[in-house]
C-alpha cells in the first residue's frame, strides 16, 4: 500500500472497473481476442466483454482461471496504481519519495532519469 491517502482515493474508485481494465490489458499483451480469451476461460464473450468494462466482476474462481490463463497470479490484476488520473500518481510517487533516505533517493534519481530523455 502506498498510503492511506492514495488509499482513500482507490476506494473512491469503481474497482470492478479496474480489475476489468487489467484484464484487457493482459489480454492485449497476450495478443488474444475477446472473443477467443473468452472460449478459453469458457465464458461468453458478452460477459467477458461486461467484465473488461467494469459492469461485471469476476467470481474468484473466474478471477483464478484468467490469471492462470495469462500466467500472471491474481494479485496482478488488483495492481492498478498505474491506473490512477496522472495528478494522484504524481501525488503518490511524490509521497513514496519523501520516504527515501538519501541512498535511496538517489538511485531513485538514476531510474527516472534514465526514463527521461
Amino acid at each position: 500500500m502506498i498510503n492511506d491517502k492514495t488509499d482513500d482515493k482507490i476506494n473512491d474508485i469503481d474497482v470492478k472497473k479496474l480489475v476489468g481494465k487489467r484484464i484487457r490489458e493482459y489480454r492485449q499483451k497476450h495478443k488474444m481476442s475477446q472473443e477467443a480469451f473468452a472460449e478459453v476461460i469458457e465464458i461468453d464473450s458478452k460477459h467477458l466483454s461486461n467484465i473488461e468494462l467494469g459492469k461485471n466482476m469476476p467470481n474468484p474462481q473466474l478471477l483464478l482461471k484468467i490469471a492462470r490463463t495469462l500466467n500472471i497470479e491474481i494479485k496482478d490484476l488488483f495492481e492498478f496504481y498505474h491506473l490512477l488520473p496522472p495528478k494522484e500518481l504524481k501525488d503518490a510517487i511524490n509521497t513514496l519519495v519523501s520516504r527515501l533516505n538519501d541512498e535511496q533517493l538517489q538511485m531513485t534519481y538514476k531510474y527516472i532519469k534514465a526514463f527521461v530523455l
